[in-house]
């Protein structure tokens, strides 16, 4: 997705230190495919068969991603270790560089397109994170709805500046649009650690079936639905052979909310995939709007069934 800093990058005195930790010589590195910023996703191994995974990113190359990976290192810190979750190893600057190390986790990315089987191993894998981290165990965490709750007004955005392109099927309905986003944003309330960007990209799965959660940069308190339904939001299902209509109103039906819950989040997201189509393009993400117009397009058919 993006260009990613390898270990081919790192200075002398950061590949010292991370060898250090590692125990021994690095005679491996894989680059992990996957994500948007140019921070190093990195595992490192040994010849022993021992392997780290490493975050590491200077301010000239993405300020953003710095200010990120501290956040990051800040919640993995205090994640119970009964989650699903790789555990923090070290987090330190060498030079102008920020790093955070954590345990490898084993396995891959979720195939793409999803399939049922992987779908149902990281749902499972959200409901034994709710387990282990409710209450939420990272004090000071700010809200879903402080945290994703401005990006969830993209049709508020879209009412003062609509789009010349803007398709009639939204404008027709774009009042009952945003009120339904606003009452999607309150129901992400609540007590549970989140993970607040579930996507593939942010999943390892073994082929037996276990689930590594990574990237927690954008940690937050929020609801026990908030992150399957941001996952099931990002699943393409043109055909419906992965149900995510129907796991939608599973999930709601388990925690005993009303599937319209459901709807008015979808509709949130959707309406910020919409206003973000427009942004402009940053060069330091080169492939964040492919992704955004993408996921509009996936997410539209989904929001539109729902509402019917």
């Amino acid at each position: 997705m993006t260009h990613r800093l390898t270990w081919d990058d790192f200075p002398i005195p950061l590949r010292g230190r991370l060898e250090s930790l590692l125990g021994e010589p690095v005679t491996r590195t894989h680059s992990c495919r996957g994500g948007f910023s140019p921070s190093s996703a990195e595992i490192l191994s040994g010849a022993s068969g021992r392997s780290l995974f490493v975050k590491a990113v200077r301010d000239q190359d993405n300020p953003g991603s710095m200010e990120l990976n501290r956040r990051e290192a800040t919640a993995l810190a205090l994640i119970p270790s009964s989650a699903p979750v790789p555990p923090l190893v070290d987090a330190f600057e060498v030079e102008d560089w920020y790093v955070l190390v954590t345990g490898a986790a084993p396995g891959g990315l979720p195939t793409e397109p999803w399939t049922s089987e992987h779908l149902d191993h990281v749902l499972a894998a959200l409901n034994d994170l709710q387990a282990a981290a409710t209450p939420c165990p990272v004090p000071g965490l700010r809200s879903v709805p402080e945290t994703l709750g401005p990006d969830l007004l993209g049709f508020d955005r879209v009412a003062e500046n609509p789009p010349g392109d803007l398709d009639p099927w939204f404008a027709e309905r774009l009042e009952d649009l945003r009120a339904a986003a606003r009452r999607g944003i309150d129901h992400l309330d609540g007590d549970t650690l989140c993970h607040s960007d579930v996507r593939s990209d942010n999943l390892v799965l073994t082929p037996q079936g276990a689930v590594s959660i990574v990237d927690w940069a954008h940690a937050s308190r929020g609801s026990r639905t908030s992150d399957a339904l941001q996952l099931l939001s990002s699943v393409e299902d043109a055909d419906g052979t992965l149900r995510v209509n129907d796991r939608i109103d599973a999930l709601l039906d388990a925690h005993g909310l009303p599937r319209a819950v459901g709807t008015d989040v979808l509709s949130g997201i959707l309406g910020f995939f919409v206003d973000a189509a427009r942004w402009p393009h940053n060069p330091h993400l080169p492939f964040l709007q492919a992704h955004r117009l993408r996921s509009r397009d996936s997410l539209f058919p989904l929001v539109r069934e729902r509402w019917a």
